[in-house]
């Protein structure tokens, strides 16, 4: 026997399914709620068989699909999609990802004076055999990009007083052999900033020219430069500048002064040591290949040995991802969760680890979301904090996470907001309503059995 209780009185209120046959029990509401009903006159048995193998545990919605509406549907399927990125990546962070090693276990090279370089990649394979403890880098020079900084001029100072070919102007820039140039206008009104400026606009949106430009400004002084710039470092062609400048139409080169050689451009001079082997080396760029697949941007000079440390990238955007997942669980919670429950359940998790957090560079929202600053973020991982915080202080705070978030993904219908799950198929006074033609024809094929469910 299967009672569907449709209010808190079971008297009144009740039906009763016996073998194959739909009664109702005691209450001639109910009578009269089967003869005006798509029910009166069911044959029930297919119906209660399918009640069995469609329970809401058995269904990613909780009940009869058939039943709720497309905005419950998508609420569940929102809330369980993000869930489970959240469990992803809080798996990765424990070393339960396809890898099954964690970020804060992996190990990566780096440099011990990271003033002289930093490692930017490196092959796992060929470091695998590799011996570190006896490579040194000796940096004497970092490659440099030839810079013309113009005069200093006064700002605010008219142009056409200043000297400058009102109308139209244009100047030439070659670059190996190759000759660009460029055409900018000077109007009686402007500044001889302006002028400056304008040049400066009419070179950067050249992207054939390997050079940029800009204005240096001195607000004290009140004075105002144009710099040109080589877009690469080091040197193109022995014993020649990188780039050459000069008036086509006008005089803004000379009144500017940008002829002159500020900083030559210089190539990257650097020492490789490994045990009794020395090799000097020079790069047009700063980033170099050190051997044993690694691979650094030179920074300063000075000397320095590699060794194997911390991979704090991989930590660095492990733990980003997680929070990015939080926040995505916890605005999905926002919107399609019932009552705000999973809500404050993520809050309180966050809230009760709030001071570690805070070490990493994580600020709670008031919205329960997180945000990350990423300079901190990076600092605490070079300085071991994160890793600390992954091995230790934060384990529980993952193994929580992990727990709400894997309860989410399960059975995101138990999160999600029930207001919209299905026709409502009661009034106010929970009085019976009649069905959508839809529904009602449903109720006369095996459905009926599952709609029943979705009741009891």
């Amino acid at each position: 026997m299967y009672r569907i209780k449709f209010g808190t009185d079971a008297k009144n209120w009740s039906f009763f399914v016996i073998g194959t046959t739909f009664r109702a029990g005691n209450s001639s509401w109910a009578s009269g709620l089967l003869q005006n009903s798509p029910f009166h006159g069911m044959n029930m048995g297919m119906g209660m068989q399918n009640s069995l193998t469609n329970r809401p545990q058995n269904n990613l919605f909780g009940q009869n699909t058939a039943a709720t509406s497309p905005a419950f549907r998508n609420a569940v399927t929102q809330l369980g999609n993000t869930a489970n990125t959240l469990v992803q990546n809080l798996n990765n962070l424990q070393g339960l990802g396809r890898n099954g090693t964690s970020p804060f276990d992996l190990t990566r090279p780096v440099a011990e004076n990271s003033d002289v370089l930093n490692i930017r990649s490196f092959d796992e394979n060929r470091l695998r055999n590799a011996n570190l403890s006896n490579l040194s880098i000796e940096v004497s020079q970092i490659a440099t990009v030839q810079q013309n900084e113009g005069d200093a001029l006064s700002a605010s100072r008219n142009a056409m007083a200043a000297g400058f070919t009102l109308g139209s102007n244009r100047i030439a820039i070659t670059v190996d052999n190759r000759r660009f140039e460029v055409s900018f206008n000077v109007a009686a009104g402007d500044t001889t900033r302006d002028v400056q400026q304008r040049i400066a606009a009419a070179i950067n949106s050249r992207n054939d020219i390997a050079v940029s430009a800009s204005v240096s400004q001195n607000t004290t002084a009140g004075t105002s430069s144009l710099v040109l710039s080589s877009s690469q470092t080091g040197i193109a062609n022995e014993g020649q500048p990188n780039f050459t400048v000069s008036d086509v139409i006008g005089n803004s080169v000379a009144i500017t002064g940008v002829t002159d050689i500020t900083q030559e451009a210089q190539n990257a001079e650097f020492r490789i040591t490994r045990g009794a082997q020395t090799g000097f080396h020079t790069s047009r760029s700063n980033d170099v290949d050190l051997g044993h697949g690694i691979t650094a941007r030179l920074t300063d000079t000075g000397t320095t040995g590699i060794t194997m440390g911390s991979d704090t990238t991989a930590q660095v955007n492990a733990f980003r991802n997680m929070v990015n997942s939080f926040n995505g669980l916890m605005r999905t919670a926002r919107e399609f969760g019932r009552s705000s429950n999973l809500e404050r359940d993520l809050s309180s998790i966050t809230q009760a680890f709030r001071t570690s957090l805070s070490r990493m560079g994580v600020t709670l929202n008031p919205n329960g979301t997180m945000s990350i600053d990423e300079s901190r973020l990076q600092q605490a991982a070079e300085e071991g904090e994160l890793q600390r915080f992954g091995t230790r202080t934060g384990t529980n705070f993952f193994s929580r996470l992990t727990r709400t978030a894997e309860s989410v993904s399960r059975n995101p219908a138990t999160f999600a907001d029930s207001r919209n799950s299905a026709t409502s198929m009661f009034d106010a006074n929970s009085r019976f309503l009649s069905l959508p033609t839809q529904m009602s024809r449903n109720m006369r094929t095996s459905n009926a059995g599952m709609f029943f469910n979705t009741l009891r």
